[in-house]
């Protein structure tokens, strides 16, 4: 079970967050252990011990004056003053305590567990200190591997001395020293550890959302390059680009191969119809020459081969403007005249067949796009052409213009007998035509004219009628990445 990349990161983050957590608690552990942190917080635990104990005993002084702790016996002051001691130390966990009588040097009610000779000999020092200031004292001294803490306060009545001390057990115990420095090494290896999660986490977020832009910008513009740093990402960039520049190299060769194939095809088809009207026009050369020599040439042998000779010329036109580069004079202007100077240009092959064309605007406002004018009249010349010649004698073709959503639409229709079936899926290949005087060039041409404009050429065909659709964009577009003339089969 995978994860996405950001649900990944969001776990990464979120670990994170807890090991730094954790790595805080545990540095706050290991200062809060150090030496001289321990004993300070000692030193302040048995000060405020024996400032109690003291104040515990000067109050049981003084609210029961007739009953004094010296008139007692030794039995009952030592039973009274441990009771004291035990009250008050059972706030102060691992603190011993009790009182000292400094006449007598005597430790009286010692609570918290037993008094080693060390603790006994630091316990008196103290006590005298604090009598001889008359305010609380405060010693330390070492006891091994541990550390002995006491403080001690006089009362105010001067009879006894009020003291607490605490044993820091392995305060200097190389092992827990060390423990505490591998602990620190601990903290400080997650804590670096965690550095450098998040700088790979950082390093693939931004890595990531390079090659994301990239390949969006590459998506748009194939001539694009992500840019190439330094890392696995700047690898990864770099196969992308020399992945893109193979591709784009492969796809030119394609293209020019395409291309040449197809010119080939053209040239072979473009021979093969300049044998008819120059055998036509060699039999009209000699059969003027023949007559020309008898006396009895007309005009009707010129004709002839002036005809030949416009026939050559239309042959060889279709052939030089096919696989044309993209126009490169275009400019807004109305189609309307466009339109119509087609249809006069036409408007012999329409007369002699006895075709009638007719030119209508379905749009009430003025259209405008941006073409090239000669190479848009050559599309509507080609499809006007094939019009008449698939239009029956006395008919009409009609040509209608409109806009809309930006877009110029041009319909040439006829009403002859319709493109047969078998030929639908090939009527716009180079060099595929049903007349017989035919090229097949004239189709080709038209559509990638339409194409270089950002536009599409449709067509749709039935029995008594046939439509040619043009469609270009109003403003300024870019050629089609992919296919996009479309051809209706609903016959």
């Amino acid at each position: 079970m995978s994860f996405p990349l950001r649900i990944q990161f969001f776990i990464i983050a979120l670990a994170s967050v807890a090991m730094l957590s954790l790595a805080a608690f545990l540095i706050i552990d290991v200062i809060s252990q150090t030496e001289s942190q321990r004993v300070e917080d000692a030193q302040r635990q048995v000060a405020s011990a024996s400032e109690e104990l003291r104040l515990q005993y000067d109050q049981r002084e003084a609210f029961v004056p007739e009953d004094p702790l010296s008139l007692l016996p030794p039995e009952m002051r030592e039973l009274s003053l441990r009771g004291l001691s035990e009250t008050v130390l059972r706030a102060y966990p691992l603190v011993q305590g009790g009182y000292f009588l400094v006449d007598s040097a005597e430790v009286l009610g010692a609570s918290g567990g037993p008094l080693t000779a060390q603790m006994k000999d630091l316990i008196g020092r103290v006590c005298r200190e604090a009598s001889r200031s008359a305010g609380t004292a405060g010693l330390a001294m070492e006891h091994g591997l541990d550390s002995l803490v006491a403080a001690a306060s006089p009362s105010e009545f001067g009879v006894a001395v009020a003291w607490s001390v605490r044993q820091l057990t392995g305060l200097r115990d190389p092992v827990v020293r060390q423990r505490r420095w591998l602990l620190a090494g601990l903290v400080l290896s997650a804590l670096l550890g965690m550095a450098a999660v998040v700088s790979v986490w950082y390093s693939l977020h931004a890595g990531v959302g390079s090659v994301r832009r990239g390949l969006a910008a590459l998506e748009a513009d194939f001539r694009h390059r992500l840019p190439e740093g330094r890392g696995d990402f700047g690898q990864i960039a770099r196969a992308i680009n020399q992945m893109a520049g193979r591709r784009l190299a492969l796809e030119t060769e394609l293209r020019r191969q395409d291309r040449l194939a197809a010119l080939g095809r053209a040239v072979a088809g473009v021979a093969h119809e300049i044998r008819n009207p120059l055998n036509s026009l060699k039999l009209s050369l000699e059969l003027l020459s023949r007559r020309l020599a008898k006396g009895t040439a007309t005009g009707q042998e010129v004709s002839g081969a002036s005809r030949e000779v416009d026939r050559l010329d239309r042959i060889v036109g279709r052939l030089l403007a096919f696989g044309r580069p993209a126009p490169a004079e275009r400019q807004v202007q109305d189609p309307m005249p466009l339109i119509e100077q087609a249809v006069q240009m036409v408007g012999e092959q329409a007369r002699r067949k006895d075709v009638r064309i007719t030119v209508a605007q379905r749009s009430g406002s003025p259209l405008a796009a941006d073409v090239d004018g000669p190479q848009l009249q050559q599309v509507l010349i080609n499809l006007l052409l094939n019009a008449i010649d698939a239009s029956p004698s006395g008919d009409n073709v009609e040509v209608t213009a409109d806009s809309s959503s930006g877009w110029i639409t041009v319909r040439v229709a006829d009403h002859g007998r319709g493109v047969p079936e078998e030929a639908k899926p090939h009527i716009f290949d180079v060099y595929f035509t049903t007349k017989p005087e035919g090229v097949g060039l004239g189709l080709s041409v038209s559509r990638e004219i339409v194409i270089s404009h950002g536009g599409t050429l449709e067509f749709s065909s039935a029995p008594g009628r046939t439509e040619f659709v043009v469609t270009i964009p109003a403003a300024r577009g870019t050629p089609s990445e992919t296919e996009s003339v479309g051809t209706d089969r609903r016959g």
